[in-house]
């Protein structure tokens, strides 16, 4: 009898400790969106041009995969790690793109003559990427059709195996039954993993056509990335001389950075402005701050909010050419336009 009891502890502690292993290597086990997020961010890192052209951007998607870890060695939490992976590999397609518009943008500027042939190549070059990401989702729908014939197969194999167990026992009936039972779960599972890959495809193909809308509308304000944030220069030409009147031409300048900043409308703007050195200090301080205030007042106009936009005016500090020609004094009278980060900071100069 003390043989026997001795037996069954045994076994019972036995069973303890492989639970806990099996425990022990399924939360050590990695998670498979985050290790195919963490592949698409890492090639992208190996790529110098996004490195040179898109650090912000491909700063971002390696934080999320860094947040990501984290939640999935602390939490397990397999669900925001599934969210946190897709915007990874999200941001980091961003900073492709962004790297290619502005690579693309350079070679347009170095190579005038030949910028027609540039533009051509750029749109092949966005038709074969839309080309691999349509193949890409098509290998996806594609894998889960191949997960639905199998989990066919299994049925049919479970319903044969049924078949033969209804000629014994009624406890092999009911295993026969149990089989079936599992067999239309994994049906059910295959046409959930279908519907996630065709929904999956159609929400990257709609991210990617926004962020190629953004690029678009970017080229054409001719916004640029600075440390101070997204900066649009509005040049002296919109204004007449010596003054803080608007001309015609400036309308259709101001109607696309109107329409792009109602795409953000909690963030906010800083309307700077700038002289060239001509004039006395205090006549080109006030003449820098009425026209800065001219540019807020027209974005108001066009449905701007008016608790978005604050403006500053410099006078003739901080030029940008040199004031001795008259091209350098006339970049020098300019508008800059700031546009807060996404998370609300707005830097000034000297800030």
């Amino acid at each position: 009898m003390n043989m026997m009891t001795s037996n069954r502890k045994s076994t019972l502690l036995m069973a303890a400790v492989t639970a806990a292993l099996l425990s022990a290597c399924a939360n050590n086990s990695p998670n498979a969106s985050l290790e195919s997020a963490r592949a698409v961010v890492d090639n992208a890192t190996s790529n110098p041009e996004v490195i040179r052209r898109a650090p912000l951007e491909l700063k971002a998607a390696r934080d999320t995969i860094d947040k990501a870890d984290g939640v999935w060695r602390n939490d397990h939490d397999e669900g925001e790690v599934n969210h946190l992976s897709y915007l990874a590999r999200q941001r980091a397609e961003i900073a492709r793109n962004l790297a290619r518009s502005r690579q693309l943008d350079e070679d347009v500027k170095e190579a005038n003559s030949a910028g027609d042939k540039l533009r051509l190549d750029a749109r092949t070059r966005e038709a074969e990427q839309a080309r691999l990401d349509a193949a890409a989702a098509q290998n996806q729908t594609q894998a889960a059709q191949a997960q639905a014939r199998q989990a066919q197969m299994d049925a049919a194999t479970a319903e044969q195996n049924a078949a033969s167990a209804q000629r014994n026992a009624v406890a092999a009936s009911r295993m026969a039954a149990a089989d079936r039972a599992q067999s239309i779960a994994a049906q059910e599972v295959a046409a959930a993993e279908r519907l996630r890959a065709e929904q999956a495809a159609g929400t990257a193909n709609a991210a990617q056509e926004r962020v190629r809308q953004l690029e678009a509308q970017l080229r054409d304000i001719e916004a640029k990335q600075t440390e101070r944030g997204l900066l649009v220069t509005l040049g002296d030409v919109l204004f007449a001389f010596n003054k803080a009147d608007l001309t015609p031409q400036a309308g259709p300048r101001l109607d696309k950075l109107a329409a792009f900043l109602k795409q953000f409308p909690q963030r906010k703007l800083l309307v700077e402005g700038y002289t060239d050195a001509v004039g006395s200090d205090a006549y080109n301080m006030e003449l820098s701050e009425r026209r800065a205030e001219a540019i807020r007042e027209a974005l108001i106009a066009r449905g701007v909010d008016t608790t978005r936009v604050v403006t500053k005016g410099y006078g003739k500090a901080y030029p940008v050419a040199d004031n001795g020609s008259a091209d350098g004094r006339a970049m020098n009278r300019r508008v800059e336009v700031v546009i807060a980060d996404e998370n609300g900071n707005l830097r000034g100069r000297g800030t």
